[in-house]
């Protein structure tokens, strides 16, 4: 996410003891001293690594006390304050609350923007703290209700510092092309004496080295076409989040802001697909980056009654039947996600004819189960992903399972609910065992005893609204597996006559 600025320094090093913080590039220097070593450290200990992040940070604002318009102590601490608050492993070092933490790296980034305006990872960077804080306002239960607005505003600021970012790159680009092209030529024409004039300059430095101290300078980057790809597909993935904010909570933007994201999309969509055209290792992510958002957009228009049902079916199936997706884990399950969000719109509303639409739920949730299936079967699925296409398998069977109650009450689903919620059972038992991370494994078990539940209900086993066993099913406590039952029942997940 974070981009890392890179720099270089001569070969002649100062020992640890004789350094001095004294000029910018002292504080540069130790800074990145603290950030190498927390990178060795970060797969093996987090908490070691977050202390050396902690470190950098601090020596890098200690350098801004002293040098505060040096642009590059601005950045590198902003840079940080990114990624200790990005960071899987490292989110859960953090000693301050994640959104205190974010909001301290936006400030940086705003003070490195007045430093330098057109500073395009910085922008870049400064956009990802934006969405990263939309997110969290967005899925926080403890954040107030209403704050959706807020979240909307902040990805619209997102959008444009990513705007301005890729015009600053597309002119970088250009220059590069003008410079590669003037350096080929010179090439063809003057090769030998370039080689001498370079034989001669490299002897020079070569005597000379050994005489300088320890010096630190930017190496700039040019603009590539994978540049642009990349701020292209952030603008992308953060339209995709505007959409899935807009789908859950319409009332917080105007009525017309879906036409304006489908305006700024195809613009978006159209000029990543020509850049990236040549670019072959890179088609498949700009399609499932595509297909993302083409899924939020359906599923916002449809819960706006922009468009109906067969519509949202017939356009998303047509997104996902790209070439790209058959052997791709990430596409597959890409595909199930969006489908099983397709059945909870269809779940959720009460637009067009219950029987047609009960009907084209219990055909999406089918498909997902059968993407899921191709995408655990895929040579080479990395362990996180197979823990994923478990547990969405499970959720799926739980959605066919529910569709025996009301509203939906489908005679089909009624006398297949055993099998659906055994077959929930087996999913997120397999995830439990699979998963390495210690609350997806806790709530994989609960939904797994609550499986069992169920099934022990369609067989009259047990009594409706006897959850006494449920609740000691999990070490977490009471307290725990009541939220999680919440979430289930709120998410349509489980029926909620059977738990009140």
């Amino acid at each position: 996410m974070a981009k890392l600025k890179s720099f270089t320094k001569q070969a002649k090093t100062k020992s640890k003891k004789e350094q001095k913080l004294e000029s910018a590039d002292d504080f540069q220097a130790a800074g990145v001293e603290f950030e190498e070593a927390a990178g060795k450290w970060r797969a093996g200990d987090a908490a070691k690594s977050m202390r050396f992040f902690r470190r950098a940070i601090d020596v890098y604002d200690q350098g801004l006390r002293k040098f505060p318009q040096s642009v590059d102590l601005a950045y590198n601490k902003a840079r940080v304050q990114l990624e200790i608050a990005t960071h899987p492993i490292l989110v859960d070092e953090l000693e301050q609350p994640l959104r205190a933490v974010l909001d301290e790296s936006l400030a940086s980034h705003r003070y490195t923007l007045q430093l330098d305006p057109e500073n395009s990872d910085a922008l870049f960077n400064a956009s990802q703290v934006l969405t990263a804080i939309a997110e969290l306002i967005a899925t926080d239960e403890d954040e107030e209700s209403g704050n959706e607005a807020e979240a909307l505003k902040a990805l619209r600021e997102a959008l444009d510092l990513q705007s301005t970012c890729l015009g600053l790159q597309e002119r970088k680009y250009q220059e590069f092309l003008e410079l590669e092209r003037f350096a080929n030529e010179q090439n063809t024409s003057d090769k030998p004496a370039a080689s001498a004039a370079a034989s001669k300059e490299d002897a020079s430095e070569s005597g000379g080295a050994e005489e300088e101290d320890d010096e630190w300078f930017n190496v700039v980057e040019p603009a590539t076409s994978d540049t642009l790809i990349d701020t292209l597909l952030a603008q992308l993935a953060t339209l995709t989040t505007f959409c899935s904010i807009l789908s859950s909570s319409p009332e917080a933007a105007p009525s017309n802001t879906l036409a304006w994201v489908e305006e700024i999309s195809t613009s978006v969509i159209n000029k990543i697909e020509t850049i990236s055209r040549d670019r072959h290792g890179r088609v498949q992510e700009v399609a499932l980056a595509r297909a993302n958002l083409v899924s939020a957009m359906l599923e916002a228009g449809y819960r706006s009654g922009k468009i109906d049902a067969e519509t949202y079916g017939r356009e998303l199936n047509s997104i996902f039947s790209k070439s790209e997706f058959e052997q791709s884990v990430e596409g597959l399950l890409a595909k199930a996600r969006s489908l099983l969000a397709l059945s909870s719109a269809l779940g959720d509303s009460d637009n067009g004819d219950a029987e047609s639409q009960s009907t084209l739920r219990r055909n999406v949730l089918t498909a997902s189960i059968s993407s899921l299936k191709s995408a655990s079967a895929i040579r080479g699925i990395s362990q996180e992903d197979l823990v994923a296409t478990h547990l969405l398998r499970g959720d799926a069977s739980l959605y066919l399972y529910s569709m025996a109650f009301p509203p939906a009450s489908r005679q089909t689903a009624v006398k297949t609910s055993s099998q659906n919620a055994k077959n929930a059972e087996v999913y997120y038992r397999n995830a439990s065992r699979l998963t390495s991370d210690e609350e997806e494994r806790d709530v994989a078990s609960l939904k797994s005893t609550v499986a069992q539940y169920l099934q022990g209900y369609s067989q009259g086993n047990n009594t409706q609204g006897d959850i006494s066993g449920l609740l000691q099913a999990s070490p977490r406590g009471q307290e725990w597996v009541m939220k999680e039952l919440e979430e289930m029942m709120s998410e349509n997940l489980v029926p909620q006559a059977l738990f009140l």
